[in-house]
Order: structure tokens, then sequence, then C-alpha cells
């Protein structure tokens, strides 16, 4: 399932940002660059986390784009991008992980909840936020697909 949605393209290690606009405006040059959405889902996603945010715990952030935005999706994909130093979402909340998601129709609903799977799960979190390759992170995500 994740192998159409996620390549090694899809993912950035050792990234660093200065605000988390520019943080979720990288993860949307990943889905942008590797053809899941059109150009205008980007500026979607910063406005996605200004309504509200999408840091979701555990040093993990998912920023997607508005409801609006989903006739910018041309097909269901992920972005990962690895920030050791985190960046601030906001009131102290200091993402390290960034999962983005651009889906189509519901596609999403199941994409959040295995990806909520991996923020509750240190072992497989630790894993990612310490890979020092992209098939690594790889790695934990198939595992999501084997549950």
């Amino acid at each position: 399932m994740y192998e159409a949605m996620l390549s090694e393209n899809n993912i950035r290690l050792n990234a660093c940002f200065t605000s988390k606009d520019e943080a979720i405006r990288a993860c949307g040059e990943l889905l942008l660059k590797t053809g899941y959405i059109e150009p205008g889902y980007v500026d979607a996603m910063v406005q996605r986390d200004s309504i509200s945010t999408t840091y979701v715990g555990n040093g993990v952030a998912v920023p997607h784009g508005t409801e609006a935005a989903k006739p910018l999706v041309k097909k269901t994909g992920l972005a990962i991008i690895q920030v050791p130093g985190g960046v601030d979402f906001g009131k102290g909340r200091i993402a390290k992980l960034l999962i983005a998601v651009a889906a189509q129709g519901n596609e999403h609903i199941d994409l959040l909840t295995n990806i909520a799977q991996i923020c509750i799960d240190d072992a497989k979190l630790n894993k990612m936020l310490k890979a020092q390759s992209t098939k690594e992170i790889m790695d934990v995500i198939r595992t999501m697909e084997k549950q």
C-alpha cells in the first residue's frame, strides 16, 4: 500500500528549519516534486496549520491541506522529513518528524490511523528519528503494512 504513496524520493533526513511555515512548505515541495499535488496545495498546507495546528504530539506533525484543496491532489501520497533539532509548531510544541499527507477522497483516514500508530509506538518513532538513511525510514513504514 505505502509503496505507491511513499518512495525514498519523498523522504528528507537531517533537515533544519527556522519556522513551521518553512517546514510545511518543504513537505509540500517534496509532494509537488514527486507528482502527488498541484502547486496550490502547498499554500493550502500552510493555511491548514494556521487554522488548527497539525502538530499531533510526541514530536510529530502531520502537515496536510485544507478540505477545499482536495481537488489539487493528483494522487494520494506521503512525504516524511526528519528534523533532529526540531521545529516549533507554537506553544512549545517541537516537531522532530513531519509526515505530510496529500489524500484523495477518504484515503487519508487509514493513513492517519497508521501514522498515529507510529506516533504512539516509541520504538518505531525513535527508529525514524534516528534513521541515517531513507531506507531505514522505509523499513519502519513497511512494518506498518504488516500489522
